[in-house]
């Protein structure tokens, strides 16, 4: 079975994030998070999108890196996404980052 996508399609959640300052709707979620490239980190899915993941990470990325993250679901399915990062903001422990998903390559 594969498992389901991280981009949420339930319209269920859609009245919990609407931010008229986003071009698209944010879900909130807690995914635990492993990076594969760069490998070596690990962290927390804070909420979703269509577009992309904001993450809170152990380790420092920097904008316009690409990554691909393996992420575990709370249903205990995984999933393997690949994006890049948009933003990032350091923190005494890590970051978090803005990441858009982007085409496996």
């Amino acid at each position: 079975m594969t498992p389901a996508p991280l981009s949420p399609t339930d319209r269920a959640f859609a009245h919990d994030a609407r931010d008229p300052r986003r071009a698209a709707q944010r879900w909130p979620a807690e995914a635990d998070v492993e990076m594969l490239v760069p490998a070596g980190g690990h962290g927390l899915v804070l909420n979703v999108s269509g577009g992309g993941l904001r993450l809170m990470l152990d380790r420092t990325l920097m904008a316009g890196e690409t990554c691909v993250l393996r992420v575990r679901h709370g249903s205990g399915d995984e999933t393997v996404e690949h994006g890049r990062v948009v933003w990032s903001q350091p923190r005494p422990d890590g970051c978090i980052v803005g990441l858009a998903f982007v085409a496996p390559g």
